[in-house]
This record gives structure tokens, sequence and C-alpha cells, in this order.
């Protein structure tokens, strides 16, 4: 249930800053378009909005063990979660929504393992297609 609340908040907030955007956009091309700017960008946000769920949801999906979180992934990640940490220290609200955890640094290493992962089996889906498509040439 928090974790579905998590997502309306994180989607709202995105709706809104793409409003917001739209918002301003619109109002340097032409002081008329400033309703149709923030109308676009608020439809941006539901997309961006939309994307973050899906990658969340493969996240979440994934399972690493401890070995794989001491690679080049775990390794980013770990950065990314040391910037996070910086960042929602200095209150930036939206991040520290989506990163919803006090441990934000092992979040970060876990969820980089997690990615490296699910890019070394899509290269080498890709590859096999490519192995495959060559042989039958």
């Amino acid at each position: 249930m928090l974790k579905n609340q998590v997502k309306k908040e994180v989607k709202k907030e995105l709706e809104t800053l793409g409003e917001r955007v739209g918002q301003r956009i619109g109002r340097v091309v032409s002081s008329n378009t400033q309703n149709k700017g923030s109308e676009l960008g608020k439809k941006a946000g539901k997309t961006m909005a939309r994307q973050v769920e899906r990658v969340a949801d493969v996240l979440g999906k994934e399972e690493v063990t401890k070995e794989e979180q001491l690679g080049i992934g775990g390794k980013i990640g770990t950065g990314l979660g040391m910037m996070a940490k910086h960042a929602v220290e200095k209150r930036y609200g939206l991040l520290g929504k989506i990163m919803g955890s006090e441990a934000m640094i092992s979040e970060g290493r876990t969820t980089g393992a997690k990615a490296e992962k699910i890019l070394k089996r899509a290269v080498k889906n890709g590859v096999r297609r490519v192995v495959g498509r060559r042989k039958e040439v």
C-alpha cells in the first residue's frame, strides 16, 4: 500500500513539474500558448511517471547476490547512492520519495547491480539475435 502511495506521489510530482516546465516554455514562445504548453508538459510528466514505474517494477523483480553487488554496477550504484543521500540531505523532495529509504548507499549498490545484470542479459540476447541473422544470410 505504501508503495502505491509513493508511486502516486511521484506521478503527481512529475505531472506538476512537466506542467510548470510546459507553462514556462509556452510563455517564452507566446503569451497565448501558456495553457497549451502547460497541457503538453503535464502529458510529458505522465509519460515520464509511467516509465519510472516500469523501471521500478523491473528492478523490483530482479534478484542479485552479494557477489553481484561487488561488480561494476554495484560500485556505480554506490556512488549514485552517495550522491542521492547528499541530495536528500539538501532537501530535494522528489528524489527522496523515489528512493524511499534511509540506507540510500546500500540501496544504490543493489540497484546498480540489478541494472548491470539486466543490461548484460539484454546485450547477450541482442548479440544472439545478430549472430543468428548472420548465419541465415
